[in-house]
């Protein structure tokens, strides 16, 4: 194993936290900020790394849906996990750490997302080499 390598993955509480530290901003901004990417920009998080499902073979213990909302390709939501980040980029609810606790995203899907929305990478996942030019 290379440890010069980035963490591909990341739970979405841990990148609120750093993203939250990083940005000194409160938890629930960034949080916030992330479920309105999700449902609005196509901001692709996963319940459920698909690669790790049989053909055929549904994933247990939740009922899971398909998400896109940009029109890409869907991702493996559990559905009480859409329905919270549905009320919250709405505004009506504080993003739950319970519900969003198994969520999580991937280094290239984050990137694609802050790139497309004009948004600085975060330095906790992608050092202060690999900034964009934002303007």
């Amino acid at each position: 194993m290379n440890l010069d390598q980035p963490v591909g993955t990341f739970k979405f509480w841990e990148v609120v936290d750093h993203w939250a530290r990083e940005r000194l901003e409160h938890e629930l901004v960034v949080a916030r900020s992330l479920a309105h990417g999700v449902i609005v920009d196509g901001l692709r998080i996963h319940s459920v790394d698909p690669k790790w499902l049989n053909a055929g073979d549904p994933p247990g213990g939740y009922p899971y849906v398909g998400y896109s909302a940009q029109g890409g390709a869907p991702v493996l939501l559990r559905a009480e996990v859409l329905e919270h980040l549905l009320v919250v980029a709405r505004g009506a609810a504080e993003p739950s750490r319970r519900i969003l606790a198994d969520e999580y995203l991937s280094r290239e899907d984050l990137a694609a997302w802050l790139i497309q929305t004009d948004q600085r990478l975060p330095a906790f996942w992608y050092g202060e080499l690999d900034y964009p030019a934002c303007s």
